[in-house]
């Protein structure tokens, strides 16, 4: 081996223990104080997140439900927590009707966040079969509710015939063996 070798040897190895030093304080600061900074922030940005969500979910069941000893919200994970009388309740113990609302108030909530969030149009929500198990009040209440989202286009597919009072156009589908049809009913 040849003196200009090693030189050369020693010198590259400098070399990359400068760079595992500089690699290292760069690793230290990642875990040291970007991620903690990036994991309170994403912390605070979730808690306001659910907390908003937690409101208009809230909001929705309070609109929808016909009684008033049962209360609702969500956790930290977003799971909804029924309450009544100060009991939690799990949802299956629920009617039809309230296990409707609890589904219904949820998706409303998360379509705000989502629209809100990622910056998007009001124009267009589609439900399908939000009032199973709703009783004549439940649906008239349904009514202020599609009010008040105030979207540009609702599409509700129900069977339920008190719903057709307050839309604008009522189509049928039809199934002829394989085949959906579709028929406008009103226009």
């Amino acid at each position: 081996i040849n003196l200009r070798q090693l030189e050369n040897d020693i010198m590259q190895k400098k070399e990359y223990f400068k760079n595992k030093q500089i690699f290292q304080q760069a690793q230290n600061w990642l875990d040291q104080c970007f991620i903690p900074a990036i994991e309170d922030i994403e912390k605070h940005v979730l808690r306001a997140i659910n907390e908003e969500f937690n409101q208009h979910f809230k909001t929705w069941f309070n609109t929808l439900i016909e009684t008033q000893d049962i209360s609702v919200e969500i956790d930290e994970n977003f799971t909804p927590i029924i309450n009544q009388s100060g009991y939690s309740l799990d949802v299956n113990s629920l009617s039809g009707g309230e296990k409707s609302s609890v589904a219904l108030a949820y998706r409303l909530a998360l379509n705000i966040m989502i629209k809100k969030i990622a910056s998007m149009e009001n124009s267009l929500l589609i439900l399908d079969e939000p009032t199973d198990g709703f009783g004549k009040e439940q649906l008239i209440r349904l009514r202020e509710v599609l009010d008040e989202l105030n979207r540009a286009q609702i599409i509700l597919v129900s069977h339920e015939r008190e719903l057709e009072s307050f839309v604008d156009r009522i189509y049928k589908v039809t199934k002829e063996g394989n085949i959906s049809k579709l028929q406008l009913i009103t226009s």
